[in-house]
């Protein structure tokens, strides 16, 4: 399922690398492995973000070369790529200010990506939505180029794999993950290091805005559906990041009862962000997806334009017709 891929490679030179706006692990994770193997058959790349990298995969990237988030004179280079490559998105709105200059630019457009879609926005695309990750598909990719997987790669294809699938509480039911995960390992990977990094290294801040979140924490339908409310205020009284809310929704998926947790987080241009996470028979990608965004049955994820207490109140009437 390579061929098309493999051959816009070998036949152009420079190439951007891309996902959706605020990045998690598999998106930067597949980002970076995809640039690793572009540059180890000698090619130019360079990762290009919309939003910052949470803390938690900054040592992916410890010499800074994620342009994240991208500066306008970040996005004035990008129409003169070869090739634009996004990675665990497949919809341009995902990308946020860096839809228009990619999607209308000359550029050959390649798409790699996990998650259903409607359809598809580059005539070059491999999706998979069997996979629980992206960072499984992109390792595919590089075995298949026949590039050498550098410890770089190694490293952030398997914190794209161990975030996805919740430390693969949320493998899908074939091996794929834990096969392509296996191959990591024995290629050099030190899983308890890269647990360590992600989870591990919460700065005070982030440990004091999650605080905050959880004292707010609330319920509807029975005790069904628990969600928590980050306001503008709360990040910066906490002197936190929006990125540090990455990882807070999962707090709710540890009650007793709870078949839907949301988080709400307050954006400085007036948007809400909102990620939503389920049992694994309640489906929120169409909760989502009914709001503009998408993901995956249980973890998906949208932009509501408009107040705090309007998202609240939208969203949690829908996750309670969900159930």
């Amino acid at each position: 399922m390579w061929d098309e891929v493999k051959a816009v490679i070998d036949s152009n030179q420079s190439f951007v690398i891309s996902s959706h706006v605020n990045p998690d692990g598999d998106s930067i994770g597949s980002a970076l492995g995809v640039c690793e193997c572009l540059k180890a058959l000698g090619k130019d790349a360079v990762v290009v973000m919309n939003d910052a990298i949470p803390d938690a995969y900054t040592w992916l990237d410890p010499d800074g070369d994620i342009l994240a988030p991208a500066t306008e004179a970040d996005i004035g280079r990008l129409g003169s790529m070869d090739v634009v490559v996004i990675v665990d998105a497949n919809g341009w709105d995902r990308l946020g200010r860096l839809r228009k200059p990619l999607e209308e630019s000359a550029a050959a457009k390649v798409v790699i990506d996990h998650h259903p879609y409607n359809e598809l926005i580059a005539p070059v695309s491999v999706i998979e939505t069997k996979a629980s990750s992206t960072a499984e598909l992109v390792y595919d990719l590089i075995d298949s180029m026949g590039a050498p997987l550098t410890a770089r790669a190694a490293d952030a294809l398997y914190t794209g794999i161990l975030t996805d699938t919740v430390s693969f509480r949320f493998a899908r039911n074939a091996p794929c993950a834990h096969i392509t995960a296996a191959k990591l390992l024995t290629s050099g990977v030190d899983p308890s290091r890269v647990y360590d990094q992600v989870y591990n290294h919460n700065t005070g801040a982030r440990t004091r805005l999650m605080g905050r979140a959880l004292m707010n924490l609330q319920f509807t339908g029975c005790g069904r559906v628990a969600w928590l409310s980050v306001t503008r205020a709360m990040i910066e009284e906490t002197g936190a990041l929006s990125s540090d809310t990455s990882g807070f929704v999962d707090v709710t998926m540890t009650i007793a009862g709870v078949e839907i947790g949301i988080i709400f987080v307050e954006a400085k241009d007036g948007t809400v962000q909102i990620s939503l996470r389920s049992r694994p028979e309640i489906d929120v990608n169409q909760v989502a997806v009914g709001l503009g965004g998408g993901g995956h049955k249980n973890a998906a994820g949208a932009v509501f334009h408009g107040t705090l207490a309007q998202a609240v109140e939208t969203v949690t009437a829908a996750a309670v017709t969900a159930l």
